[in-house]
């Protein structure tokens, strides 16, 4: 499995919101508040600028519904900065929308609204030329999301810079992931699935890792497991090789993702050699354990 990544300063927000008056509203008029199930965005903000030259600081985005969006229309907003003020209601989508086509128009900064030229029709990969933010240029901007299907929360990359080469995702690595499963006794091995779309990794012209941010998805199997540990260790097959692997790192528990962090790619050189972690789930009963194991290779970005 290959996918690009990119990446630099990242905030990665929550931006489901509920409102305790709208529920109580909800529960008094239920006829009139049921509807279609809608998916949520979270925001990354990738920082490519070659040196901080701009006094302003990003606060939210804006955009517009396109008119295949079923019981949306108008213009959105999503926050950069943790409540930072939103002119419009907050971004969301029906579940399973596929038809419905996202507009990135603005960037709010805490000096003004820039308008971007051209706007960004959003899709699952970067344009490959970015657009301006205002005139003249303070910000060459580009974004993508992380699926169009909108069969689950989605991701909101956005990636700026002052240098319009690098507002694109041309420094990017690529991985593979290999995976294996060992039981031990009559435990259950785990059988989830990861996602490495949002594990964003920025390298230099050298191929040294610059910064590593957003999250390998995780979609828990029928038997999940309780604890990872991501260790920098690979051709682990054996049970005896995965154990002891395991029992020598930091396990955390289970969510729905793995951060960036845990990877620990800062400083990598990946035109030395080849880059690896394995990423190993555990699922212990009565002090037995079976695990499942994912080896991720990280590989040099392509040639700008």
């Amino acid at each position: 499995m290959t996918a690009s990544m990119t990446s630099s300063t990242n905030k990665h927000l929550s931006l489901t919101h509920f409102s305790s008056l709208a529920a109580l509203a909800c529960v008094l008029t239920l006829s009139a508040c049921q509807g279609a199930d809608s998916v949520n965005g979270e925001m990354d903000v990738i920082d490519k600028r070659s040196e901080t030259l701009l006094s302003s600081e990003l606060q939210s985005v804006n955009g517009t519904y396109g008119a295949g969006c079923t019981d949306r229309n108008g213009d959105w907003s999503i926050e950069i900065e943790i409540d930072a003020p939103l002119v419009n209601d907050v971004l969301s989508v029906v579940l399973n929308d596929e038809g419905c086509v996202l507009t990135l128009t603005e960037l709010v900064t805490d000096d003004g609204t820039l308008a971007a030229t051209p706007p960004i029709v959003l899709t699952d990969s970067y344009k490959g030329t970015p657009s301006e933010f205002d005139d003249p240029v303070q910000y060459y901007g580009n974004a993508k999301l992380s699926s169009v299907l909108f069969d689950s929360n989605f991701v909101l990359t956005f990636l700026y810079s002052d240098d319009a080469k690098l507002a694109t995702d041309a420094n990017t690595a690529s991985f593979e992931v290999v995976e294996s499963s060992v039981g031990g006794d009559s435990v259950s091995v785990p059988n989830n699935v990861i996602d490495a779309d949002g594990l964003i990794l920025l390298t230099d012209t050298d191929q040294i890792v610059q910064s590593a941010s957003g999250s390998v998805g995780l979609t828990p199997g029928l038997v999940p497991g309780q604890t990872y540990v991501v260790v920098d260790a690979v051709g682990l097959d054996t049970y005896a090789e995965l154990d002891a692997a395991y029992i020598a790192g930091t396990p955390a528990t289970i969510g729905m993702s793995i951060p960036a962090v845990d990877f620990t790619l800062d400083g990598e050189d990946l035109d030395a050699a080849a880059v690896k972690r394995t990423l190993i789930f555990a699922n212990i009963e009565n002090g037995v354990a079976s695990y499942q194991a994912f080896e991720i290779t990280f590989s040099p970005a392509p040639a700008v």
